[in-house]
């Protein structure tokens, strides 16, 4: 203790308070009969209800902990960032312990970080005094997290230190621990300007995003991480960032997440991810008349599937039906791309044949035109494809962007060079057109070899005006096929989860889950 007392004032104190410091404490050192105070150790504690354990959707494989946050809706839990950021599936088991879930699992559907934790993110080294995160929970039974376990912390910013505190976590499953919670009583201290320190040894992995409360309270005052994570299990030393308006600042963002979070898909099932691992190619358009946009799926096998959209607006609620339009092994094994055009399906075909079907129902493919005949243009260089309105937009493996407009009318003999080649648009690995910015005219999605998810508004007269809806992430990489949907977004995942984004406007709100991930 006192090496750690005179780290501290070293770092916090003058030079004189250190030396007095270091020979009082040489004094006491060499009285008869006196010993340092041992470090506090974790040791096994009865489970909180408002504590829980982080995993995957297995919550006996867990890897991180959190704690519910006291919220005007009660779905809010805090942990560290560097648990949470970046994942799709996060899910919270509060009052965890033995692989009992007493509260039930609960899914997260929304992550709050402050923005600058996607480039400060050192939490080995300098350390990031943005390691904290808040959690939206997915209500169950049209209840929230905090209702039904009955218990939650109270957020508490600027705590004056040193402060005597408990830390509660839970080992991961990976570790020799029990499976159950841990506490450990100590005194927080401040350390420099952004974070908070304590001593306490068996902290080990799995403690990451666990509650520091004021003693005796139910007193939020950090989280394990913001540096650190790399010490051995021998180093006493842990780390919270410290409190303050900047964290309050991310929960209130939490706290006033546009739309609640949903159940998932209340509508007709789509089946399993293992099954959704194989569809190749996704379109979305107005083809039934249903009150939402339907949607058509080319499988990997040549099967062409129409799901009819929804009968009500409600976008738990996605769609009502599916028809097969093709059977497996059939034709449309050779489509490369297709897009929705107007109320029709433009097609390109591996020997570089370009259709346009304009119609299509529950009863197949209407008003087939050739757009162009097999050519090897079309075949070797035609890298993506979308409809935007009336129109189609090609991006070229060159890079170069093309318009084709009103391709019902001018089929491909009126071209716009929307970007040169050799440009950027190499990078593009899906693209999809949708209405989002409100002007009625159609937007054009994008989603880069780097994760990031670009949208341009009315793209009828050029690439009009860039919204960033992500920035560059490896989670975005994993966006297998992005498809427009009306003013929606659908998604499929590498591991055939899909998801539905409604009500896109310049960002993403919302995220359903409408597959789960096989």
């Amino acid at each position: 203790m006192v090496a750690g007392g005179l780290r501290y004032l070293i770092f916090g104190h003058d030079r004189l308070m250190v030396r007095t410091f270091a020979a009082v404490a040489l004094v006491v050192a060499l009285l008869p009969g006196t010993a340092a105070a041992a470090t506090p150790k974790s040791a096994v504690t009865s489970p909180r209800p408002e504590i829980g354990a982080l995993s995957e959707g297995n919550p006996s494989k867990h890897g991180c902990s959190a704690s519910i946050v006291e919220s005007p809706k009660g779905n809010i839990v805090a942990t560290a960032a560097h648990c949470v950021y970046g994942r799709r599936n996060v899910f919270f088991t509060p009052g965890y312990h033995d692989g009992q879930a007493p509260y039930g699992t609960w899914r997260a559907v929304a992550t709050y970080v402050d923005e600058r934790w996607k480039t400060n993110n050192d939490i080995d080294g300098a350390g990031s005094p943005y390691d904290f995160a808040f959690l939206v929970l997915e209500p169950h039974n049209g209840r929230n997290v905090a209702e039904v376990t009955g218990s939650a912390l109270r957020l508490k910013i600027d705590t004056p230190l040193p402060a005597a505190m408990t830390v509660v976590g839970y080992p991961s499953d990976t570790n020799t621990y029990q499976d159950k919670p841990y506490a450990c009583d100590s005194t927080s201290s401040r350390d420099g300007a952004s974070w908070q320190t304590l001593q306490c040894t068996g902290i080990p992995g799995g403690f990451s995003g666990g509650p520091w409360m004021n003693r005796g309270t139910k007193e939020l005052i950090g989280v394990i991480g913001g540096k650190g994570q790399n010490l051995p299990a021998s180093d006493p030393r842990n780390y919270s960032v410290r409190f303050d308006a900047t964290v309050k600042a991310v929960y209130d963002k939490a706290v006033a997440a546009a739309v609640p979070p949903g159940n998932g898909n209340l509508g007709y099932p789509l089946g399993s991810g293992a099954t959704w691992k194989h569809a190749d190619l996704i379109t979305s358009g107005d083809f039934t008349g249903a009150q939402q946009p339907d949607t058509i799926v080319k499988w990997s096998d040549g099967e062409v599937t129409l799901y009819r959209g929804g009968d009500t607006s409600d976008p738990q609620k996605p769609y009502s039906g599916e028809t097969r339009l093709a059977a497996p092994k059939s034709i449309w094994s050779h489509a490369k791309a297709i897009a929705t055009v107007n109320r029709g399906l433009a097609v390109t075909w591996s020997d570089g044949e370009v259709t346009y079907y304009s119609s299509v129902t529950e009863n197949g493919f209407g008003g087939e035109t050739q757009l162009s005949a097999p050519n090897a243009l079309w075949r070797d260089h035609a890298q993506l494809l979308a409809g935007v309105g009336r129109d189609l937009v090609v991006v070229w493996n060159d890079g170069e962007v093309t318009r084709y407009n009103d391709i019902a009318g001018n089929r491909l003999g009126n071209e716009t060079q929307l970007a040169a080649p050799k440009s950027v648009w190499t990078h593009a690995r899906s693209i999809s057109g949708g209405f989002y910015t409100g002007s009625g005219a159609a937007d054009l999605l994008v989603r880069w070899s780097d994760g990031e998810f670009t949208l341009y508004a009315d793209v009828a007269g050029g690439l009009g005006q860039e919204h960033r809806l992500q920035a560059p992430n490896d989670l975005w990489t994993h966006a297998t096929v992005v498809s427009g949907r009306g003013n929606s977004v659908l998604v499929r995942w590498s591991d055939g989860e899909v998801s539905l984004y409604p009500s896109v406007t310049t960002s993403l709100q919302r995220e359903i889950q409408l597959v789960l991930p096989d």
